[in-house]
């Protein structure tokens, strides 16, 4: 076995959390059923209409899964990155993919393919359990975006998904590491990157926020839960 073979197997699934609840001789049954793949940036991986047949899960890169309305205006649904999946719906009925999966960046994927997946369920109830977590969670942030575009001003939107994405540093400072574009925020909070931009601008020049880097965000003036951030309490880098 190729080094980046076996270490693309330890990506796709020792470090995956719904596999992460099974040692390591069920963790080396299951790799048995995974078939890698390689997807260059800006390939399109699936698209609305196309059989569903498989479970992606990401070890390398970033994929953007979007929707396109009929008037061609895209909605982006979220970013897929290492350790997370998608094509999971068709997992529990037979159909088709509702939305574009695109590779943002070269991406090195593993998948599984439904049936295979199914038969890991039933014989490690555990990984059903967390499936079923990790569902909860992704339909709790869809109906929250669909809350804030639809009640909320450009504003309100990016200071909710800014207190949702923070985290802690041994400092406790508050930071947000965006893992996608401002373009692609634009798209996924409903608006343009323009008014994203002027009200990115204005919380900058209030003492809100501070761009430490094109991807880490400092918190400063926004009022947040402090018990709600994900807790890593890891060095400012």
């Amino acid at each position: 076995m190729s080094q980046l073979k076996h270490e693309l197997i330890i990506d796709c699934i020792d470090n995956v959390p719904i596999f992460r609840v099974l040692n390591a001789e069920q963790k080396k049954y299951v790799h048995q059923f995974v078939e890698h793949k390689f997807f260059p940036a800006g390939k399109v991986i699936y698209r609305p209409g196309e059989s569903a047949n498989a479970l992606f899960i990401m070890s390398r890169g970033k994929v953007r899964i979007y929707r396109l309305a009929e008037n061609g205006k895209e909605q982006l649904l979220r970013i897929i990155i290492p350790g997370e999946f998608t094509g999971e719906l068709a997992l529990f009925k037979e159909g088709f993919y509702e939305a574009f999966a695109e590779a943002t960046e070269d991406v090195y994927m593993c998948t599984i393919t439904h049936d295979n997946f199914r038969k890991l369920m039933h014989e490690y109830p555990e990984v059903s359990t967390k499936m079923l977590e990790a569902l909860a969670q992704r339909l709790s942030r869809s109906e929250q975006q669909t809350a804030w575009i639809s009640m909320e001003t450009v504003k309100d939107r990016l200071l909710h998904y800014l207190a949702r994405s923070a985290y802690l540093t041994n400092n406790k400072e508050a930071f947000v590491h965006l893992n996608t574009s401002k373009k692609d925020l634009a798209s996924y909070l409903g608006t343009t990157p323009e008014s994203l931009s002027r009200e990115w601008t204005k919380l900058e020049q209030d003492g809100i926020i501070q761009q430490m880097s094109k991807n880490k965000v400092r918190l400063i003036g926004l009022d947040i839960d402090l018990n709600a951030c994900k807790v890593y309490y890891e060095n400012v880098i």
